[in-house]
């Protein structure tokens, strides 16, 4: 049996207009997708009306309709299309057009383990193909010099230099004490004032980072009217962690009153294992940044993870702002 010959002049132009079309069930926002006009969409599929001798569409008053060869063309394409997409995604992600298969990422230790652990099966389910090797480190990368680094997720004011692109993950929001549900429940936190039978866990800033601005014990024991040497004589008892996620860690256990950011507790809060003896909160001028080198952002792999998660990143924000309206 003879090999069919290619369709000579195939219009693809054309049908992509009609699969979009039939699709969404609308010219205007076959245009919208396609991002051309209402007008050029309507002529690309008469002029594949007239290369099939066939009327693909009803024109109706305020839409269209597909007439019975248009549902035969409309399921072809838009299973050909899906197809073409799925192994155009999937040859990219086999390593063919982005490289190594392993996606390295440093992340602020604490946000590691709080917040990305629990939700980075959610990515290799999506991306099988990508092997993930998360550092949790706090320690600065320099990703401009460091090849070895393909991402870092970092806490700080940001900006990051002009070859970095750094996207915020959520606007800087606040932080405030937590505690274990067993202490507020105990009646011995009724006021800030009552922090000094407890001890406070302070977290020390990473070494070699900057701390101006850095929201500590001393701003929120400010903020909640305590003198500066009052403040100052209940810091003197509390332990130092290096990273906010042992402080935490510590306050659910018991041993004391952690500052935390709003982000990383909103689930242990929420899930009981820690709890909020005070309303108040203070600006935190920091933020959690996704941070890559511009000339890689089109890498397949970096651009498969850094779209993944700026919209678990929204999702979060969004739970965050529910929980704070209820």
């Amino acid at each position: 049996m003879k090999p069919r010959a290619p369709l000579p002049n195939l219009p693809l132009a054309a049908i992509r207009a009609f699969e979009a079309a039939s699709r969404l069930g609308s010219l205007k926002a076959a245009a919208e997708e396609i991002s051309v006009t209402p007008a050029a969409i309507s002529h690309q599929i008469k002029a594949l009306e007239a290369y099939l001798g066939a009327n693909l569409f009803d024109r109706l008053y305020r839409s269209v309709r597909l007439t019975s060869a248009g549902e035969r063309l409309a399921a072809t394409t838009q299973r050909a299309f899906k197809d073409i997409g799925r192994t155009l995604d999937e040859l990219k992600l086999d390593g063919l057009s982005a490289g190594p298969a392993t996606l390295s990422i440093s992340a602020a230790a604490s946000f590691a383990a709080m917040w990305l652990a629990p939700r980075i099966h959610l990515f290799q389910a999506l991306y099988p193909a990508i092997e993930i090797r998360l550092a949790a480190d706090s320690t600065v990368v320099d990703l401009a010099h460091d090849a070895s680094i393909d991402i870092a997720l970092r806490y700080g004011p940001g900006p990051y230099g002009n070859a970095l692109d750094a996207d915020k993950l959520w606007p800087s929001g606040e932080v405030f004490p937590v505690c274990a549900p067993s202490l507020l429940a105990s009646g011995s936190l009724d006021a800030p004032q009552a922090l000094a039978h407890h001890p406070l866990l302070r977290t020390a800033p990473p070494l070699g980072a900057g701390i101006a601005g850095r929201p500590d014990w001393l701003a929120w024991l400010a903020a909640a009217g305590m003198s500066g040497t009052e403040a100052t004589r209940l810091l003197e008892r509390g332990p130092l962690f290096d990273s906010t996620q042992l402080a935490i860690e510590a306050a659910m256990a018991g041993r004391g009153v952690a500052l935390a950011p709003a982000m990383l507790v909103q689930e242990a809060i929420r899930s009981g294992r820690l709890a909020k003896p005070f309303a108040l909160g203070i600006p935190d001028p920091y933020s959690y940044w996704i941070v890559c080198r511009k000339d890689r952002l089109q890498e397949a792999r970096i651009g498969a993870f850094h779209g993944w998660i700026m919209l678990e990143a929204e999702k979060a924000g969004a739970e965050l702002r529910q929980s704070k309206a209820e």
